[in-house]
């Protein structure tokens, strides 16, 4: 598995955020130049993640983002799925599966075991894990 452009800058960015968090909004442009960023890219980013109730746009002149909560309260599976929808190691990890061989398949277990594994972990990992 591999996690998209989209996904790694929602994170990057939401590190940035989670580390200015309550000292009011951080522009774009910071946010960017922190991290290396394409402006254009991330702002696209943070509209889904916006959408998906994880950063707030606060607009005018002292405007940028926030977090819509504390960085404790947000995990990296939340982020990743803001941007990227659930992520599934294979076809039989699909709800429902994409494989018509899920009952019979002798790998099945092992592709299920990791699958929780990664989204437990990912669910763990807080934003305030990450800075």
């Amino acid at each position: 598995m591999k996690l998209s452009l989209a996904a790694e800058l929602a994170v990057r960015g939401a590190v940035v955020l989670a580390q200015q968090y309550g000292k009011g909004p951080t522009t774009l442009a910071d946010v960017c130049e922190l991290r290396d960023l394409s402006r254009e890219y991330l702002a696209k980013v943070f509209g889904l993640l916006a959408r998906a109730d994880l950063v707030t746009p606060i607009r005018g002149k002292n405007g940028g983002y926030v977090l819509a909560r504390d960085p404790k309260e947000i995990n990296l599976l939340q982020i990743i799925e803001a941007v990227e929808g659930p992520q599934y190691l294979n076809f039989c990890q699909y709800d429902p599966p994409k494989c018509d061989q899920v009952d019979t398949c002798k790998v099945h277990h092992i592709w299920t075991e990791l699958q929780e594994i990664f989204e437990n972990r990912l669910r763990s990992a807080s934003l305030a894990d990450c800075i």
